[in-house]
């Protein structure tokens, strides 16, 4: 009897020891659960790249309207303000017309004049009133204007209610093109921005949107700073 009572008070030992060693290894365990903490709402936007440059750039940027001689339209583009009641677009959007508009994106309308052209580089120099509030851009002022690999962005009119801006590299701060320097660029560009600003990641330009290669997808062409330089000369 004696030896059944030791018997059962081993087994019932043996069962606490183990409850308890279970207990030990549940607890030596026991990891507190990490907690994500979400960020503060309150904290402020960080605006870079696209949507920074086109807030910054986009409301110097029209749409161009040019007429014929019996008031019917030519050709519509793309235009940009530089200051002192100066615009710029791409020469071969105004070529042979005889009236011209910019339309801005607030709906307001105003009348243009050609105060010069260069043909072979593609750049005319426009002349608009009634802008004193409007933003306007300046050209790079960084030597070289654009560096091969640098960020880029067009910015222009594919549509009369749609203003676009792309992004990309600059491909070639400077390439021969038929015998004229040009700058290369992958920022899309589309039938209607012609005569819009490239920029760079600080809103300046560092080209002037002029068309694209036939043969090079992918590929654009920018009238370069240094060509814009010498016709505001």
């Amino acid at each position: 009897m004696e030896k059944k009572i030791t018997t059962c008070c081993l087994r019932n030992l043996m069962v606490v020891v183990t409850v308890l060693l279970l207990m030990v290894v549940s607890v030596s365990g026991y990891r507190e659960p990490s907690i994500a903490h979400a960020e503060g709402s309150g904290q402020a936007k960080t605006v870079s790249g696209a949507e920074k440059v086109y807030s910054s750039a986009a409301q110097a940027v029209f749409y161009l309207k040019a007429y014929r001689k019996d008031g019917t339209l030519k050709t519509v583009g793309s235009g940009f303000l530089i200051g002192n009641g100066k615009a710029l677009t791409a020469a071969h959007v105004v070529k042979d017309a005889v009236a011209y508009e910019a339309v801005f994106e607030d709906g307001s309308v105003q009348k243009l004049l050609v105060l010069g052209a260069d043909e072979d580089t593609d750049v005319a120099l426009l002349s608009v009133k009634d802008i004193a509030k409007r933003p306007v851009l300046a050209l790079s002022d960084d030597k070289p204007s654009a560096r091969h690999g640098e960020r880029s962005f067009a910015i222009g009119y594919p549509l009369k209610d749609g203003k676009i801006i792309t992004e990309g590299i600059v491909n070639a701060p400077t390439a021969e093109v038929n015998d004229v320097m040009r700058l290369l660029t992958s920022a899309q560009v589309s039938p209607g921005m012609s005569g819009g600003p490239l920029l760079n990641e600080e809103g300046r330009i560092i080209g002037l949107i002029s068309g694209s290669f036939r043969t090079m997808n992918g590929i654009h062409i920018c009238v370069t700073v240094e060509d814009i330089r010498k016709l505001l000369e």
